[in-house]
């Protein structure tokens, strides 16, 4: 079957191996893979339940879809009920990729900042970018910064849009700067996780003026680097996550409540401690340790040898393969593993057998 039949959007299938497989006199420790897609994928490639135990990364909100895989992270908890109705087999766990914040990249410099405000998103209407420009434009006396990059490649509408904001803040609000505005392609971009904790560190608060969001990665990288955060109070539940008294505020999505919430915590920035709130509750330690318990149960449920000591994330899109560069790495696995697929002895290795 063609992948254009089995996915909603082709290019949006996205992939990552945690851990490979271990095939050893026709028995195997599976491996772990993460997918967005993971009934689709297995329904065209069931091999891979033979070979990995298969976690369900679940983008944007509403409900996860899938029935078939081993643990799913739900970042929404008010589709929690669903989920467990849905798929009674699968381990749930209470996260979402950006829990996986690398809190040792992101981190704060201790350096002046540059700049009061930073918002870091893609140029799509549904960031609302021109509820930031309206605020900034009321306070003249703050400095912000768009960090701006391309969900869709650069289409002719991301550039439109891009052009509208621009020119809306050089009419108003003059106090934003618009690195990269000039660039046509993401590979012109800084993404590395240095990189980007450089930006975040420039400034002293972060914001997201969206209204939806896929992964909202930059709100923890900004947490973890102790940046007190906003979020509109519009957003679904995964984007307002986090946000609480100790991290940040929730606003109102007009110009007016987003100045005064821009105000109200740069003027009292000493409160927030954002960076305790992630090493104490979340970050990529606690995270993990969950998966790594999610699949101790696993391989007591199957009775199966333990072998995920060393598993690690960092839930950034850039350490996943997308579209058909995710379809490649899978069909490489199945490949690579098949003389051993192909014998009808494979079996999971018991906990008492040593590799």
């Amino acid at each position: 079957m063609k992948v254009k039949e089995k996915f909603f959007k082709p290019s949006w299938i996205s992939v990552a191996v945690l851990q490979e497989p271990v095939i050893s006199n026709d028995k195997v420790i599976k491996g772990v893979l993460i997918s967005n897609q993971v009934d689709p994928v297995v329904g065209m490639y069931p091999e891979l339940k033979k070979l990995f135990y298969i976690i369900e990364r679940h983008g944007w909100h509403g409900a996860n879809e899938a029935t078939l895989a081993d643990i799913a992270m739900i970042d929404d908890l008010t589709t929690w009920q669903h989920a467990k109705e849905n798929a009674p087999e699968t381990i749930l766990l209470d996260i979402g990729p950006p829990d996986f914040v690398d809190h040792d990249a992101f981190f704060p410099q201790n350096n002046e900042p540059e700049y009061d405000v930073i918002q870091i998103a893609c140029w799509s209407t549904r960031k609302r970018i021109e509820l930031l420009i309206e605020a900034a434009a009321k306070l003249p006396q703050y400095k912000f910064v768009l960090f701006g990059h391309f969900e869709n490649s650069g289409s002719s509408e991301e550039f439109k849009y891009r052009n509208k904001c621009i020119e809306l803040a050089r009419r108003i609000a003059p106090n934003i700067s618009f690195p990269y505005a000039d660039i046509y392609s993401n590979r012109d971009l800084q993404n590395s996780k240095e990189e980007i904790n450089n930006w975040i560190n420039k400034a002293k608060i972060g914001l997201l003026s969206a209204r939806s969001e896929g992964i909202n990665r930059f709100k923890l990288e900004c947490l973890s680097a102790d940046r007190p955060f906003l979020v509109a109070n519009d957003v679904a539940m995964p984007t307002s996550k986090h946000i609480n008294e100790q991290t940040g505020q929730l606003f109102a999505p007009d110009a007016n409540a987003l100045a005064l919430a821009i105000t109200n915590t740069i003027e009292n920035i000493d409160k927030f401690s954002p960076r305790d709130y992630v090493i104490n509750n979340t970050g990529k330690t606690i995270t993990i340790d969950k998966v790594k318990a999610a699949l101790h149960t696993l391989c007591e449920r199957n009775h199966t040898q333990y072998n995920y000591d060393n598993i690690t994330w960092d839930g950034r899109n850039a350490s996943l393969r997308w579209g058909d560069g995710a379809i490649d790495l899978l069909t490489t696995h199945i490949k690579q593993y098949q003389e051993s697929l192909n014998q009808t002895s494979l079996t999971p290795l018991a906990a008492d057998v040593a590799v």
